[in-house]
């Protein structure tokens, strides 16, 4: 939980977001002159109540329809309860507005209003937290296989619900009697599982998408204040109506995150993205045709707000049709210019590698040929040919490393280069870079420091391309760090990410050249940077395909900082006492690394 604390901490934003509420709420309690009973002051706050029940019973359903496609195409545990928790949000919601006291049905109060909030909260935490268990492969295997009998049982509850709600609606008075130890323990109950389905989302990683976890925790605790003013607030005052503003903000948020799902998405699913979020202007639009056409025709005899609601069940119904058939037609031209773009990307990356071929067989021959010469296999050579000899080396490997580059970035691109995980000891795997690094610095005169935290965990990854990765970064360092300049690596772990820093001095990366120098072929400006400009389009790359990242910044020495992160996940944490290496900076505080010299970690 303290990871938690120290997440918002970093984020103050989503601190503040959630802090305001709380303290409103708190203000009022402490100023009971400010908390009116504003139910019984105005009919008004009644028909807000009616109208933010019922649109947001329409968000949390779109939510639920659109959840497993947010969470991947493949159904899961995680996946149906998420569902099924936005769908008993949606259906307790929308009694509650149709049990609004004295709008569609009249009555000072009505028990199926006040049973359908209470009971809202705490079932769709209860399976908001068995979305975010643990559970064993043998029971996800047996709820994902029989899960249309968890939906039909969820139904059934829901249905008998609403039996008991418009029909005999008696019984659900006799509820009121374990009033109010009843409410306050599921409100209770329903906190401590919202605000532990939030920890578990945001710090270990549940639900696979990074954006989605820290967005999804955001609408559980957003959700956990709501129910808090159900269970401190009192009824029908402004601190209980709080709740209305906290449950459309919690499902706007979830919605959010599966609107921006759709947009990252590799293959983007234009119909799905629309539809959603035409689906909810559609849905206001209708709740105010409502309330328009009442107002209208209120003055003539028999016209109230039941009459009005097939007319607006018919426009909805009519507006979704027109919505549909729009976004479907836009779909299949996205659809068709997608496939053209596929078919040009596949025929650029045969060519690609039909050309990294051809110039790759000739240019092995010629590395093993001066490979023989160097070795004077074939002759005595003079110290101007052997020196002659090294650069040619030189240059070709340099060739070689530049054409696997491009290999590599375009099978990146295509998701054709298949990642070869496993665990892996990223300092170990740095250092070992860095020993190889040792003699470029010191014939540059170069000073090289490399620290790590102790007790740093393993990740698994593909451990030759985040070689290459470390590789890259180092050598791109070394190459723009003047003679006599200085170059700082550094490991840190902060929550569930890794960062792994390449600080420089040298001439650094402008401002605005700071997300174009990550492209294919791009040169910073004014040549202090200048490469082949595929090293870092590589990296890049490799750091997404491992749902991690690479920036770059300033460094405190006046150059260039490149960050990579790298996620683990709570079993890769656990393995961290086995394996952790001791702080080490090699040969003392910015000291030189020499070939004469074995650095011994501090």
């Amino acid at each position: 939980m303290s990871e938690f604390v120290s997440h918002l901490k970093r984020r103050p934003g989503t601190a503040v977001s959630l802090a305001i509420p709380l303290a409103i709420f708190t203000l009022l309690r402490l100023v009971p002159a400010l908390d009116i009973h504003a139910w019984s002051l105005s009919w008004y706050t009644r028909l807000i109540q009616y109208y933010f029940g019922a649109f947001a019973s329409f968000i949390a359903l779109i939510a639920a329809l659109f959840a497993n496609s947010a969470l991947g195409e493949k159904t899961t545990v995680r996946s149906i309860f998420l569902t099924i928790g936005f769908i008993a949000l949606s259906v307790l919601f929308l009694f509650s507005s149709l049990t609004t006291p004295n709008i569609l049905i009249q009555g000072a109060s009505n028990p199926a209003f006040i049973w359908s909030i209470r009971l809202s909260l705490p079932i769709s935490g209860l399976f908001f937290a068995a979305s975010a268990m643990d559970w064993s492969e043998s029971t996800e295997a047996f709820i994902v296989k029989y899960r249309r009998l968890f939906w039909l049982g969820g139904l059934l509850l829901l249905v008998a619900f609403g039996i008991l709600a418009f029909v005999y609606p008696e019984i659900l008075n006799t509820w009121l009697q374990l009033d109010p130890i009843l409410p306050n323990v599921l409100g209770i109950v329903s906190i401590f599982l919202l605000i532990w389905t939030a920890w578990r989302a945001r710090i270990l990683n549940w639900y696979g998408n990074r954006m989605i976890n820290a967005r999804l925790a955001v609408v559980f605790l957003l959700l956990a204040e709501a129910q808090l003013t159900l269970v401190l607030g009192v009824a029908g005052q402004l601190s209980w109506l709080m709740y209305h503003p906290l449950v459309i903000a919690a499902l706007i948020v979830a919605l959010s995150a599966i609107l921006n799902s759709f947009q990252t998405s590799r293959d983007v699913q234009l119909s799905r993205y629309f539809f959603a979020l035409g689906s909810i202007l559609i849905a206001g639009l209708s709740l105010a045709s409502v309330e328009i056409g009442f107002r209208w025709l209120s003055t003539g005899s028999g016209v109230n707000r039941t009459s009005l609601i097939p007319l607006s069940i018919a426009q909805g119904t009519l507006s979704f049709i027109v919505l549909y058939v729009v976004v479907f037609y836009l779909n299949q031209l996205i659809n068709e210019r997608n496939d053209a773009l596929r078919r040009e990307q596949h025929l650029r990356s045969e060519l690609t590698q039909l050309i990294v071929h051809d110039l790759k067989s000739p240019l092995t021959v010629i590395l093993s040929g001066m490979n023989l010469l160097g070795k004077e296999n074939l002759g005595t050579l003079t110290e101007t040919q052997k020196r002659l000899l090294v650069n040619l080396e030189k240059s070709g490997e340099e060739i070689l490393h530049m054409i696997s580059d491009l290999l590599d970035v375009e099978r990146l691109e295509a998701g054709a280069l298949a990642l070869q995980k496993s665990i892996t000891n990223t300092a170990s795997l740095l250092q070992a870079q860095i020993d190889e690094s040792k003699i470029l610095a010191s014939t540059n005169k170069q000073k090289l420091k490399f620290s790590y935290e102790p007790n740093l965990p393993q990740v698994r990854v593909d451990k030759g391309l985040i070689s290459r990765v470390f590789a890259n970064l180092l050598s791109n360092a070394l190459k723009f760090t003047p003679e006599g300049g200085r170059v700082k690596v550094n490991i840190t772990r902060q929550e569930n990410l890794l960062f792994i820093t390449v600080a420089d001095s040298g001439p650094g990366v402008p401002l605005h050249e700071r997300e174009r120098i990550f492209e294919k072929f791009a040169q910073v400006e004014g040549g202090e940077r200048r490469g082949a400009g595929l090293g870092l389009t590589f990296c890049k790359m490799v750091a997404e395909a491992h749902s991690g990242n690479l920036t770059v910044s300033e460094s405190d020495m006046g150059g260039a900082l490149f960050c990579l992160t790298l996620p683990f996940t709570e079993e890769e944490a656990s393995l961290s006492a086995e394996v952790s290496l001791p702080s080490a900076t090699y040969g003392g505080d910015w000291a030189l690394d020499t070939p004469h010299h074995t650095p011994t970690p501090n």
